[in-house]
């Protein structure tokens, strides 16, 4: 296996060593480096605003990875640029399938109060900068901001939402109102209640239930369910699977099916918070999903524990797969578009 040379760590040893005035070749030199590093990560690590953003920042591309729907994905915004007092890069940069080139600033937003999510995102200077990068550049500018409170992505076009002021003051309402990232590939999903996984025993090898209620059961299949439609398609059951790991459904708790004193079964069902009894129920977006994909990876009680999450290439490519037409999992795929008209009403 060929390794990979450390060109980022080369290029930052070699920044410290001009900004030190020392040689790269002095031993010293790589001591005080590596001094300096250590104290620049402890720094970090007490930086909350810091250690969200670019979790948020990391989670934004693994996310677009999952949904897949473009054709070149690149980090903007590393190495120098010049003047840097004129521009400022973005994030991103995505070619989508359509040809068209969009620059990604990526925010992260946490405010405690549910219902008063609103943020001041981009002052005068700080959209100008970004704005005259993506017009040189031939990109049309967006922003994609992380509503942590409520784990919601939305993608803004800032040039048609700024302020009298020149800057950008966002609340989640608006962001939601002009969404922009089913175009990246993002859907809300509906599905016919409940989800069901059933573990069938072997009745071989599964002892009767005992007069105080134990039993020695061993598993004998694993059968999963939407509605009352078993799953077959492997396509079918990995959606189905991320739907009750990640949806927005809450997991019944697990119920014992015997006959007699026999266990014949034990099932897990997920069902929605409030049924509407209309066919099928909303169970969450694809970016919702993968938000919470990305918390369990990242986060733990005491905060944020990694910056990254394992990738998932195309994790949803099955949504869009022809040869599913008479799948036997139902779905409801909802794109929603943005409707920057209605803001000029209120």
């Amino acid at each position: 296996m060929e390794m990979k040379k450390p060109f980022d760590l080369l290029a930052e040893f070699g920044k410290f060593g001009l900004e030190q005035k020392i040689s790269l070749r002095d031993p010293a030199t790589c001591a005080a480096f590596v001094h300096h590093v250590s104290s620049e990560v402890k720094r970090a690590l007490d930086d909350k605003a810091l250690l969200h953003g670019q979790r948020a920042e990391a989670m934004f591309e693994a996310l677009l990875v999952s949904l897949g729907r473009f054709k070149l994905l690149k980090a903007e915004d590393s190495g120098r640029l010049f003047p840097a007092s004129r521009y400022r890069a973005p994030d991103f940069r995505v070619v989508l399938n359509d040809g068209k080139h969009w620059l990604i600033e990526v925010k992260n937003v946490y405010e405690k109060e549910a219902f008063q999510q609103h943020r001041q995102l981009l002052t005068k200077s700080y959209h100008m900068k970004l704005a005259d990068y993506a017009k040189t550049t031939g990109a049309e500018l967006k922003l994609a901001i992380y509503w942590a409170r409520w784990s919601i992505w939305t993608l803004v076009s800032p040039d048609r939402l700024i302020g009298p002021d020149g800057g950008l003051k966002l609340e989640m309402e608006t962001a939601l109102l002009v969404n922009e990232l089913s175009s990246l590939g993002d859907q809300m999903i509906g599905t016919r209640p409940p989800l069901r996984i059933r573990l069938s025993m072997d009745p071989a090898r599964t002892s009767a239930i005992s007069s105080d209620g134990h039993v020695r059961a061993t598993i004998g299949a694993v059968q999963m369910f939407c509605g009352p439609e078993e799953l077959t398609d492997p396509d079918d059951m990995e959606l189905a699977w991320v739907f009750m790991r990640f949806g927005e459904w809450e997991e019944d708790r697990p119920e014992a099916i015997t006959d007699g004193n026999h266990l014949q079964a034990i099932e897990f069902r997920w069902l929605p918070k409030e049924p509407t009894n209309q066919g099928f129920e909303i169970i969450g977006s694809l970016s919702g999903m993968f938000s919470r994909y990305y918390a369990k990876h990242t986060i733990d009680e005491g905060g944020v524990m990694q910056l990254r999450a394992p990738l998932r290439p195309n994790w949803f490519e099955s949504l869009h797969n022809k040869k599913h037409d008479c799948r036997t999992l139902p779905l409801w795929q909802f794109y929603i578009e943005p409707n920057y008209d209605l803001l000029e009403l209120w």
